[in-house]
């Protein structure tokens, strides 16, 4: 499913690119992002879930490309009311604004929209968002906008459920409808006219909410209570449910601290059957000969070119160092020392010298790589990349380190049992046995540590995965060394997933963790932190992600893509 949703966000960028002329326009973590920041689109009928076909991603792509493309960001939250009821209103308005004025050269495109909007209201009528007054009157506004605007009758499904309330809500906004239809090519005019409708509706509301506190015949339910709690919650376009910075944007001191209490907040309810351990320790010597001649057969297999790639590393990652003086050249620095030979010698002109100057590489790469079970079809194409990578890295003269993690049981293991055995106490905190294992320290050379590194290969060690805890060791052995530039890649097909953790804490304990771990790593700066996603965007978790495709063949340009990676 994911790499399906990955394969529709790609297909949907390339169309609001092409249309918006927005070159800058790409998906991450399901959100549109432009010029490195989240896109301030907002309108509810812009987010179709990922169980939604191609068609409705394609019409929430053509309803972000139109508003990308006619309307004024910045004016419009310059504009935006308060409340959340009014801003939802408001920014239904914009939106279907901007869809109106679809040309009609693009009769693709206005179908697109109008199926998404038509998609849209029913599901927002079907999930009983319409059985509350706000509800009614917010969506019999969207109905009434629409139909003005773009010249489509009310959605049949719902035309008589709402014509009570659209014969009472006309003469309140009629002469701001008819503004709305005048001014639509004019953002600032149409603004007008919109927040009034906005603020008529909502006095509206609040007269009638008023009326209804003081009659006692009709008291508040229960059942009306969880409505309104429902709806508000859809009514939140500014979408402030993260605490986690959105990629892209610079972290602030304020952003590194809230971080650094979201990550101490994470709890392990017990570390003691934790293991870190040489991989190698867990395979036979004869079976790791075995699996190190087959990695070396499909490497020989792939045609890399080594030298070429390490080249390209030395250039990216290698600084320039001085190492003293280089004496009698005829241009350059004047050489005072020389300046007798001018009398002795009139004729001579090597009084110069030069700086010599080489560059060197103080710099230490480590590679996390996700041993949990998806991953076992994946992992020979990893391995052999990552081999690739360590043999280049260290022949351009920066030090590389492999490491690995994976649960030691399946469902938890002894944690969890600990915990049934206790009576199942609330909020456990993850509850399972860690196992992170090492394939090559960064002390050890890739010629001598080869044989040991093809431990990865072995199958049986591929469980289950808690990315943000191995995230956390991988970062604190990096800094444990004295490299001037440290990067570490994590490579993984994809989300945290650990049973008995997820049963005990819901299914985001995990996940939050590892955007916590990787933001706080990123904002404080001192490790570059890649992601590489197997068939997957990362971009949930990591700001600098790549999806490679390594299944079907590695090649050089699977590593020009790294290179691209890192030069961001």
């Amino acid at each position: 499913m994911e790499k399906r949703q990955q394969q529709i966000e790609e297909l949907c960028a390339a169309s609001i690119r092409a249309f918006s002329g927005q070159a800058r326009i790409r998906f991450r973590g399901h959100r549109l992002e432009l010029n490195g920041q989240l896109a301030p689109l907002r309108a509810p009928h812009l987010q179709p879930d990922s169980e939604s076909g191609f068609g409705q991603h394609r019409g929430a792509a053509d309803g972000m490309a139109l508003r990308l493309k006619y309307s004024d960001h910045r004016f419009h939250l310059e504009k935006m009311p308060e409340g959340d009821a009014s801003q939802l209103l408001f920014e239904l308005m914009e939106q279907i604004r901007v869809e109106s004025l679809v040309d009609l050269s693009h009769p693709g495109m206005k179908r697109n929209v109008e199926q998404r909007f038509c998609t849209w209201c029913s599901d927002f009528h079907n999930t009983g968002m319409t059985e509350n007054q706000l509800g009614m009157m917010i969506y019999t506004v969207a109905q009434m906008v629409w139909s003005r605007l773009t010249g489509n009758p009310p959605i049949e499904e719902t035309e008589d459920l709402i014509e009570q309330q659209r014969a009472v809500l006309a003469p309140a906004i009629g002469t701001d409808l008819l503004g709305l239809r005048r001014e639509r090519y004019n953002q600032a005019k149409f603004a007008h006219h919109a927040l009034n409708i906005a603020n008529i509706i909502i006095a509206i509301n609040d007269a009638i909410d008023a009326e209804q506190k003081h009659n006692p015949d009709k008291p508040d339910t229960k059942e009306d209570d969880e409505k309104k709690s429902r709806f508000r919650l859809m009514l939140d376009p500014m979408d402030d449910s993260t605490d986690i910075q959105a990629p892209g944007n610079r972290w602030t001191d304020r952003d590194e601290r809230l971080l650094k209490e979201q990550v101490d907040s994470y709890q392990v309810y017990s570390r003691e059957f934790d293991r870190e351990v040489i991989a190698a320790s867990m395979v036979r010597n004869d079976q790791l000969k075995e699996l190190r001649e087959q990695l070396d057969l499909r490497i020989n297999d792939q045609g890399l070119n080594v030298p070429r790639l390490a080249r390209q590393l030395s250039r990216l990652l290698s600084t320039p160092h001085r190492r003293g003086w280089s004496f009698g050249h005829e241009e350059g620095h004047l050489d005072a020392k020389r300046l007798s030979q001018l009398v002795t010698s009139p004729s001579e002109r090597r009084l110069f010298r030069q700086e010599l100057i080489t560059p060197q590489n103080h710099c230490q790469v480590s590679f996390l790589i996700d041993s949990s079970g998806s991953m076992k079809e994946h992992i020979e194409s990893i391995a052999m990349m990552v081999d690739t990578f360590c043999r280049a890295l260290e022949q351009a003269g920066a030090s590389t380190e492999v490491l690995g993690f994976t649960t030691n049981n399946w469902n938890g293991g002894k944690p969890a049992k600990q915990w049934l055995g206790r009576g199942l106490p609330e909020n456990p905190g993850r509850l399972c046995e860690t196992l992170h294992m090492i394939y090559k320290d960064a002390k050890t050379p890739w010629r001598r540590g080869r044989t040991e590194f093809a431990a990865m290969l072995k199958s049986a060690l591929f469980r289950e995965g808690v990315d943000g805890e191995a995230l956390q060791w991988a970062h604190r052995r990096l800094m444990e060394g004295s490299a001037e530039r440290r990067i570490l890649f994590v490579i993984s097909d994809g989300c945290p997933m650990e049973s008995a953790s997820h049963k005990a804490n819901g299914e985001h304990y995990l996940d939050n963790h590892l955007q916590q771990v990787a933001g706080l790593i990123e904002a404080r700066g001192e490790v570059e932190l890649y992601a590489l996603g197997v068939g997957l965007d990362l971009s949930t978790y990591y700001r600098n992600n790549l999806a490679i495709d390594i299944d079907r063949s590695l090649d050089n340009a699977v590593f020009d893509e790294v290179i691209q990676l890192l030069k961001r």
